[in-house]
């Protein structure tokens, strides 16, 4: 009776211990790559908040989906105001990073393709179930949302081409560019996956079939003595 609890509680200690172990590995390592300069973390040269960022929104994307999935419904206004507290704090850090040329942001230099080509492919997953789940009740301030992307993008790259806007970096960019950084990441999920919902649940919310309605029963037949012989 005792093994059970004894077991549990083994595996509990031993998952705290792996999780401390893996808590001071990341804390030492870089504070030695970054402080002490160890050579083979490579963090020094290399790993940049802008590094950093490339490497981890890609799989933070792919976790949060199914938290939202099963979460979503319990989200209370502290959440969203988290939520909304990190995004404020991280456009601050971006703007000080450019402003203050903070070097280990690894920011300056990186114009605002660099940043499409960083954000759209993680939000692309991020948002594929929510659209999809919202898609049926798209509501006017959401395609008021939209017509604002398209319209600042439009202006963007009509200044990037045909003014040259440095900034954006979207000079010497073809249309293959363009394809493989907004339309198979972006469009093509936001269009093809509320298809296949509603593909998928079409014969799921289709009425049932009518029974043909009973035909009229003539009074004078209704009780005959011959009907009941035969």
């Amino acid at each position: 009776m005792e093994a059970g609890p004894a077991t549990a509680r083994r595996r509990h200690d031993l998952a705290a211990l792996v999780a401390l172990a893996a808590g001071c590995a990341l804390t030492v390592t870089p504070w030695g790559g970054y402080d002490r300069k160890w050579r083979w973390t490579g963090f020094e040269r290399n790993a940049t908040l802008w590094d950093w960022l490339h490497m981890s929104l890609l799989p933070l994307a792919l976790a949060a989906v199914p938290l939202w999935l099963r979460y979503r419904r319990r989200l209370r206004l502290v959440h969203h105001a988290t939520l909304v507290t990190t995004a404020t704090a991280f456009s601050l850090l971006v703007a000080l990073g450019y402003a203050l040329h903070w070097s280990w942001t690894g920011f300056p230099g990186n114009r605002l393709w660099d940043w499409l080509e960083l954000l759209v492919l993680p939000l692309a997953v991020a948002l594929v179930p929510v659209w999809a789940e919202t898609s049926r009740r798209v509501r006017p301030r959401h395609l008021v949302a939209l017509a604002a992307v398209a319209t600042g993008l439009a202006v963007t790259a009509v200044g990037g081409y045909r003014y040259g806007w440095r900034w954006t970096g979207f000079e010497g960019n073809t249309l293959f560019d363009w394809i493989q950084l907004l339309i198979a990441p972006l469009v093509l999920p936001l269009v093809l996956v509320p298809m296949t919902a509603s593909w998928l649940t079409v014969d799921r919310e289709a009425p049932a079939a009518e029974a043909p309605p009973a035909q009229p029963v003539r009074e004078n037949e209704k009780r005959l003595p011959w009907r009941d012989m035969t």
